[in-house]
């Protein structure tokens, strides 16, 4: 198992990073590196190819068939999929609340979910970019691949936190070109808790719906939507990370209990 986290870890971290990395070189030392439209968002796909090639030199061609079909699996129960869409509907009517609370004005609907990263974008066309790239790109490797590899040896709350320490890691180029991440501060504590945390309710969401990752993917672009937009950075961003910290503390010591599959 060990060998297969090392590969799977060098092959995403890799992919990533050597994306990104005209982004970062550019912001750090302006040298005008040529990059291509949206190619922030194709380094969403490091845990997706860290996982293929993972199976492949593991397992070849079976272990390969074996991981698509485990991880892209339609079969999961119908309380799966409405917890994967009513959380983050529960989320965004509490959020946006709040920020009413707080502010003394109702966000703009009219911008809501939209981010200046993808410009000329509707809300509906932005979630779908967001489960497309770093729904799909990275919950194919986070919960697709590394946490069931890890569930062999570990309980499914220690195996979850180890992916959440490979998943911060595999953030740390954006803390030097990406705005939000570069602006957190001490925040960035606040980042790593709820990063933590939501490894821990995404792991829980993932083995319910029998290590299929499609109501997590859901449940990953519908946050990102929430969190990731640039009206959330107000209000909306921080009170949807501490829904997600409370409802991981809810889960932890059940999860701490699991045995592990191997």
């Amino acid at each position: 198992m060990g060998k297969k986290v090392v590969i799977f870890t060098i092959a995403a971290f890799g992919f990533t990073w050597l994306m990104w990395l005209p982004l970062l070189m550019n912001r750090q030392w302006e040298l005008h590196l040529p990059f291509v439209p949206g190619q922030f968002y194709l380094g969403s796909f490091g845990p997706l190819f860290g996982a293929a090639v993972t199976a492949a030199v593991s397992g070849g061609r079976e272990a390969l068939v074996a991981w698509v079909k485990r991880a892209f699996s339609l079969r999961f129960g119908g309380k799966w999929l409405l917890i994967a869409i009513g959380l983050p509907i529960l989320y965004g009517i509490i959020a946006v609340s709040t920020h009413a609370l707080i502010t003394g004005a109702w966000p703009n609907w009219s911008q809501f979910g939209l981010t200046e990263k993808l410009p000329k974008l509707n809300v509906w066309m932005t979630a779908v970019v967001w489960m497309l790239t770093f729904g799909i790109g990275e919950e194919s490797g986070w919960r697709g691949y590394l946490l069931p590899e890890l569930h062999k040896r570990y309980s499914l709350m220690y195996s979850s936190l180890i992916v959440a320490l490979i998943w911060m890691l595999w953030h740390a180029p954006e803390f030097a070109f990406n705005p939000n991440y570069m602006a957190m501060g001490w925040g960035v504590i606040g980042w790593a808790i709820s990063l933590s945390y939501g490894s821990v309710l995404l792991a829980w969401l993932c083995k319910g719906s029998g290590w299929s990752i499609l109501p997590v993917v859901i449940w990953h672009g519908g946050f990102d939507l929430l969190t990731a937009s640039d009206q959330a950075a107000l209000v909306m961003a921080m009170v949807c990370s501490m829904l997600v910290i409370i409802h991981g503390i809810f889960l932890s010591k059940k999860m701490a209990q699991t045995t592990p599959e191997g």
